[in-house]
């Protein structure tokens, strides 16, 4: 065979291939959408799949980060746990 022959073989089957693995992308609605990206955020594939392209900072980028319901109940433990053990430090030196 010529390499012209040759390659036009090639190349036919090559976009033969693509043509047969091309298939009709799936319509979904904006809903079906939405609640697929909520499981994903639940069962926590989207913080994964985010950590594992950025590094682990990404785990905080504001998608993925605690909303600020989430960032005051945090604060308000960390406050009344040190209140706590500051009351018991307290009675342990008062003795």
């Amino acid at each position: 065979m010529t390499k012209f022959s040759t390659t036009a073989l090639i190349a036919a089957a090559l976009l033969s291939a693509g043509a047969a693995f091309a298939a009709e992308p799936v319509q979904k609605t904006r809903a079906e959408v939405l609640a697929e990206l909520q499981a994903a955020r639940e069962s926590g594939e989207v913080a994964a799949l985010s950590a594992e392209q950025a590094g682990v900072g990404a785990l905080s980028n504001g998608v993925n980060g605690m909303s600020s319901t989430q960032i005051a109940a945090k604060k308000a433990a960390e406050k009344a746990a040190a209140a706590k053990k500051g009351a018991a430090s307290e009675g342990v030196s008062s003795k």
